[in-house]
């Protein structure tokens, strides 16, 4: 039996009852988070893009779209997928040196799951899966490090959890997953300076390009099924053997995965979030900053510090803005916060926080690496014109996998993301679904986001 052929029928038998106790818990909380990240994105320019795109091609199929309209399945996941993923505000998985947003299996299991009739309780499963699937492939293999990105993943996670939600066998289920894989890998310079637009796309592509494999499949075609282990398969490209014993994989991926507190990629959480503490705690007059050092793990640095992925030397856009420290540690001692607003190109732009970022500084601290992805240290040294030096160190933030979010963290973040997309009425109204999600049909949930409109100011 192939890889992929295990990860077909370990997909094939999940069923609801495998769900733990903590899983069941935990997963409204994520879907709620992730729904929350979906509604912020209405109106931004590139996901107008997106929107019209789906508008042109989509057709008027049997799926609602969050926002309204309808499309066929390929173009709803396509345009779900892209909505969890812009505002970069959405669920990850950490390991020792690979990452992943698990919240970008999010759009195809809501979609599916609707496509299919399906129940709450569907809906809970396919995103269990999709999560499961694609964190089990950061753990046991080195997909970044090899030039790929973490997006790659995907086509393995999409196609378990959808061909499962659609009722497809084992054998269907698995060319699925293998057309997907030997066609849809991306590149890690996804993630390198200078950043472009397609950074917070890239999972939105894979899913268009996987429900495509996954409709194929189901009417016959068959893919390579040893894409990974046979002649020039990924093994190959990663130089490694993948060796995942998928009969003893649970289904509990989102209780590993972790929320985002501060609106910044997730490396930085802990860094924003010590910044905010120590801007808390200390009355400081940016006027009188003469530098600020940051000490963060290895992976933080990478991405966000001038280490493997480069530097944005001028901070002008979102993207750029999101993975660079300098910015979001500035912006979070400025204004004490880290959310959509300290996005907005006006917000980035000001001479405040782009004369405050030069002063930053970032390095790497041995020992926080050595205790990540359990730990997520950091410290912040500020130093001032007149000797001061103030300095504060954090071992975690809110929303770490250690330290999850309950459903109250999870419904004030929400309140703050859709505020002025959704009446307070209708926000209830999906707060109270998403609560009861056991509980409900998929398509009564999609009929109340199909109400959820862009807000005015929402284009970036």
């Amino acid at each position: 039996m192939t890889q992929i052929e295990a990860l077909a029928k370990y997909a094939a038998r999940a069923s609801f009852a495998d769900l733990s106790a903590e899983s069941r818990e935990q997963l409204p909380i994520h879907i709620l988070d992730s729904l929350g990240c979906c509604i912020a994105a209405l109106g931004a320019a590139p996901v107008q893009a997106c929107r019209a795109q789906v508008a042109d091609f989509g057709g008027s199929g049997p799926c609602a779209l969050i926002g309204g309209g309808q499309a066929n399945p390929i173009y709803a996941a396509f345009w779900h997928t892209a909505l969890v993923r812009y505002v970069d505000f959405m669920d990850n998985f950490l390991a020792q040196t690979e990452t992943c947003h698990t919240a970008d299996n999010f759009g195809v299991a809501l979609t599916i799951a609707e496509y299919v009739g399906g129940s709450g309780k569907d809906l809970m499963l396919g995103v269990a899966l999709g999560y499961t699937v694609q964190s089990r492939f950061v753990d046991h293999a080195n997909f970044m490090a090899s030039g790929f990105d973490h997006t790659t993943q995907l086509a393995f996670s999409h196609n378990a959890a959808a061909g499962r939600l659609l009722g497809l066998n084992e054998q269907q289920i698995a060319n699925a997953i293998a057309m997907a894989a030997a066609s849809d890998a991306s590149f890690a310079v996804i993630r390198a300076k200078p950043l472009s637009q397609l950074k917070g796309f890239a999972s939105s592509q894979t899913a268009l390009a996987s429900m495509n494999a996954l409709f194929l499949a189901r009417r016959g075609m068959e893919g390579p099924l040893r894409v990974i282990e046979g002649p020039l398969g990924i093994d190959h490209l990663l130089r490694m053997n993948i060796q995942i014993d998928w009969d003893k994989q649970g289904y509990e991926g989102v209780t590993e995965s972790t929320i985002k507190k501060y609106n910044s990629m997730i490396h930085t959480q802990s860094a924003v979030h010590c910044m905010v503490e120590l801007a808390r705690q200390n009355k400081i007059d940016p006027g009188k900053i003469v530098s600020i050092e940051a000490e963060v793990f290895q992976l933080a640095y990478d991405f966000a510090g001038a280490g493997l992925y480069g530097t944005d030397r001028v901070i002008q856009t979102k993207e750029q803005a999101d993975h660079s420290l300098p910015y979001l540690l500035a912006v979070a001692l400025l204004d004490g916060e880290v959310q959509p607003a300290q996005f907005m190109p006006d917000r980035i732009a000001k001479p405040d926080v782009q004369a405050l970022l030069k002063k930053v500084s970032v390095r790497p601290n041995h020992e926080y690496t050595d205790v990540y992805p359990g730990k997520m240290p950091a410290k912040i040294t500020v130093r001032l014109q007149d000797g001061k030096v103030i300095e504060h160190e954090v071992q975690y933030y809110p929303g770490l996998a250690s330290h999850p979010f309950t459903w109250e963290d999870s419904v004030e973040k929400f309140d703050r993301l859709v505020a002025g997309r959704a009446t307070d009425a209708l926000g209830r109204e999906i707060k109270d679904a998403v609560r009861s999600v056991e509980n409900i049909r998929v398509r009564d949930l999609m009929e109340l986001l199909g109400s959820v409109k862009a807000a005015a100011s929402a284009a970036r």
